[in-house]
């Protein structure tokens, strides 16, 4: 009788370590990152290097595979091209009212598997709307947006 009692232990113990392995292993292979969380608008002001006001000429979006999520699965982003012609520029410098600049942001399009993670900026404008945006950095001639809320949209409509 003491052998089917040390079985039933035996199994239990190996239950135990095999589920312990499997959510181990399940959690190296997930994304470590949480969405961002939105900035207060100080907190967008003290870290934004330029502060831009303007008016979108045009805006192009693209799929593309994620720079942002490494992980095995299938990861695109959208990443939205954005014209912006300056009327203010609150903070920074190498930026003149009457410029034409461009900004990109970008949103998650797929994640298979679903995983947790920055879903990108929000919202992103469309033409003729007024924006103003606290830039996070420049890639080449294009502005980066802080993420996730760098773009506020001033006017709700575009004009007709």
């Amino acid at each position: 009788m003491a052998q089917g009692g040390e079985t039933l232990d035996m199994r239990a113990i190996l239950n135990h370590m095999t589920v312990a392995t499997i959510a181990g292993l399940m959690a190296m292979g997930t994304s470590s990152w949480a969405a961002v969380a939105p900035l207060g608008p100080e907190e967008l002001r003290k870290e934004a290097s330029h502060i831009i006001t303007g008016r979108v000429l045009e805006m192009k979006s693209r799929t593309r595979k994620s720079k942002v999520e490494k992980t095995i699965g299938i990861h695109r982003d959208r990443v939205f091209t954005i014209s912006l012609r300056v009327t203010g520029v609150a903070k920074g410098k190498g930026v003149k009212q009457g410029e034409e600049i461009v900004v990109t942001a970008w949103q998650v399009a797929v994640r298979i598997p679903p995983i947790p993670g920055p879903q990108g900026h929000f919202p992103v404008p469309k033409n003729g709307e007024v924006v103003t945006v606290h830039v996070a950095s420049r890639e080449g001639a294009s502005f980066v947006p802080i993420m996730p809320n760098g773009i506020r949209i001033e006017s709700p409509k575009p004009p007709r």
